[in-house]
């Protein structure tokens, strides 16, 4: 590999007991990156070191810690990812499962790297994981599971089950709104609940689904069903297409899924 590079706000020496004990962990490392703030430049000394090491056949564990002591300051927590460069690339791909429905952007800063590994990864290495596809059949499950519930009192139930449903709703929207690439799980929120085309009580039934605002069972249930009832009428109106599954849009569209969970009677 090439030269260790220089990243804002680590020691030189401390880098390079980082990257010394890598390459003996992972001997085919090709590249050594880190994330998160260190990559942003944000780092302070509360800041995690978070690493991603890509290696040419598969790695030896995918996953370890440990902690760098500094003179004179709090040890340094060492966060390696592990990756082939097969299983780096195919996991460039993937949605990720905390960001509420949002494409994602990882930036990434080379700490060393193999010129192959640079030709391969990019340089420097494009990182957005795209979005997942909307799942309106589960939207509706977990609706169903936190009416039935809170009809047995089961408040635990109603609890889990809301923020269950809270998790899939914003993802239901995004087609009906301009684009948003987030970058961590606090950017992933805040898109969620600034969504600008969204039913009326949607940020404050998502904020009570996800237990951001504290609350007792009955608002949970309430504002659970408050917000399937709302998002579906909405989603009828707007966009009954959102999911490709087979039959359901059309189940959107003539209402069954609002029969279904008791929102009319019809």
């Amino acid at each position: 590999m090439d030269r260790i590079e220089v990243v804002p706000g680590l020691e030189p020496g401390l880098l390079e007991r980082v990257v010394t004990r890598l390459r003996e962990l992972e001997p085919s490392a090709i590249a050594i990156l880190v994330s998160g703030s260190y990559a942003k430049g944000t780092a302070d000394e509360s800041s995690d070191l978070d690493v991603q090491v890509v290696t040419e056949s598969e790695p030896v564990s995918p996953y370890r810690m440990w902690f760098e002591e500094r003179p004179g300051g709090e040890p340094l927590h060492v966060s390696p990812s592990v990756k082939s460069l097969a299983g780096w690339l195919a996991k460039r791909e993937e949605p990720q499962d905390w960001a509420l429905g949002f494409p994602v952007f990882h930036m990434l800063r080379y700490v060393c790297a193999t010129v192959e590994a640079r030709a391969n990864l990019g340089d420097p290495p494009p990182n957005v994981h795209p979005p997942p596809p909307p799942e309106l059949e589960d939207f509706i499950e977990f609706l169903q599971k936190v009416r039935r519930s809170a009809v047995r009192q089961d408040g635990l139930g109603v609890r889990l089950f809301a923020r269950s449903a809270a998790l899939l709703a914003p993802r239901l929207l995004l087609q009906l709104n301009d684009e948003v690439v987030v970058h961590d799980r606090r950017d992933a929120l805040e898109a969620a609940l600034s969504l600008q085309f969204a039913p009326k009580h949607y940020r404050n039934d998502l904020s009570v689904c996800l237990g951001l605002v504290p609350t007792d069972d009955g608002v949970a249930r309430d504002s659970a069903l408050r917000l399937g009832r709302e998002l579906l009428a909405f989603l009828r109106e707007r966009k009954p297409d959102v999911d490709d599954q087979p039959d359901i849009a059309g189940y959107l569209a003539d209402g069954t899924l609002e029969r279904h969970l008791g929102f009319t009677t019809d």
